[in-house]
């Protein structure tokens, strides 16, 4: 039983000396993979530095030459609205006398055409007057007369017999 327990712990060592062997070219491989990764990121961060690093500086000289521009438009501009304000607050003063200057002629117009309207009809009811009533009487008076000449001239009635009794007939 000794040999086969010799030969047991032989495959037993010889199986741990396998995996053991396997096991380091494993972490080799991983090490290899993980040194060519980094490589890698080194690469790709360098190439971002070479792409990026340029547009960034080239924006910032952009924004230092810029920027008192901008400041010098925001304050026109500024300016300009506060200019723009006062003009707008003096046009609308200007409407509003305007307006109110209108609205008083307005008034004037109406009240001056109001009072020649009443005038024009006061005149016309007096002409009405004057003028309408002998008329209206010349009319009564001429329809009187043809009145009387239609009566005049109309043929007479036919007469309707009359009962005579003495006679006991029509007459």
């Amino acid at each position: 039983m000794e040999t086969n327990t010799e030969t047991i712990l032989i495959v037993f060592v010889a199986l741990t000396g396998v995996a053991v062997l396997l096991q380091a070219f494993v972490l080799l491989a991983i090490f290899l993979s993980l040194k060519k990764t980094a490589k890698s990121v080194s690469d790709a961060s360098d190439d971002f530095k070479a792409t990026v690093l340029p547009f960034v500086h080239s924006t910032r000289e952009l924004m230092e030459r810029l920027s008192p521009q901008i400041v010098t438009v925001s304050e026109g501009l500024a300016d300009l609205t506060n200019i723009l304000h006062k003009e707008t607050k003096g046009v609308r003063v200007s409407v509003s006398e305007i307006m109110e200057r209108l609205n008083r002629q307005t008034q004037r117009i109406d009240a001056m055409l109001t009072t020649g309207l009443d005038t024009v009809e006061h005149t016309a009811g007096v002409i009405e007057t004057a003028i309408a009533k002998p008329v209206r009487q010349a009319n009564g008076v001429l329809a009187a007369i043809k009145a009387i000449i239609d009566t005049y001239r109309a043929p007479l009635p036919p007469r309707r017999p009359t009962y005579d009794p003495e006679n006991d007939q029509f007459v």
